[in-house]
Parts: C-alpha cells; structure tokens; sequence
C-alpha cells in the first residue's frame, strides 16, 4: 500500500477545460503522501483590440474611443493613437484637396495619350 501510495505522488492528474472568460486551462495536479496538493495551471487566452472597430463606436470623456460588439467584446483607441489618426487623416485630405484643385485648374479636361513602358 506505501508504494502505490510513493507512485501516486509521481503520478499528474491532467486537466483542461475552458472558463467563462474565454480562457482555456490546461495542467496538472500532483498529491503529495499526505493529501497535499501542488496545482500546475497555463491559461490561454484569446484577446483581439481593433482600432479599426473602436473608431467606429463613440467617443469618450478621455478622449479614447470604445466599439463594443454584440457579443461583449471590447475594441478601445487610445486618446494618443486617436489624435495622431485624426492628424495623419487631416494631413492626407489636404493634400488630396490641393490635388483636386490643381486638376481643376490646370483644366483637367485633357487627355495625355503615352505609351506604357516595361520595367
């Protein structure tokens, strides 16, 4: 009986198994000869943060943005990453309007026929 009970120590008891927060568990348990036991336990989770999604929620007090999806999960922008968007966004429309406007002024109208060449 004192041997198979030495053995057991040596011996896991494996688990895995999915939480409520989306976590998968898997480990081992090993029981010491008194009763006594050491819990091994890694935690995988998966986590998706898209400020693509975030953009398209609302704005908040601290000027972060916040899209919450239907199914609870969380898409945030940072107040920082936000302003550096909207100025990179602003910078890229100005030089779209001047595009705009030096079509329209050199006429626009014409037609430049050219040959393609390979590279």
């Amino acid at each position: 009986m004192d041997i198979i009970r030495s053995i057991k120590c040596l011996i896991p008891e494996f688990h895995a198994f999915s939480a409520e927060d989306r976590g998968y568990h898997v480990g081992a348990t090993w029981t010491d000869d008194q009763g006594l036991r050491d819990y091994h336990n890694v935690e995988l989770k998966y986590t998706r943060n898209s400020e693509r999604l975030a953009l398209q929620g609302k704005q908040q007090p601290d000027g972060s943005w916040l899209y919450i999806e239907p199914n609870g999960r969380c898409h945030v922008m940072s107040a920082e990453r936000a302003a550096h968007f909207m100025a990179q966004a602003q910078a890229q429309a100005q030089i779209l309007e001047q595009m705009l406007q030096n079509m329209n002024t050199d006429g626009g109208d014409g037609v430049v026929d050219t040959t393609a060449i390979t590279v």
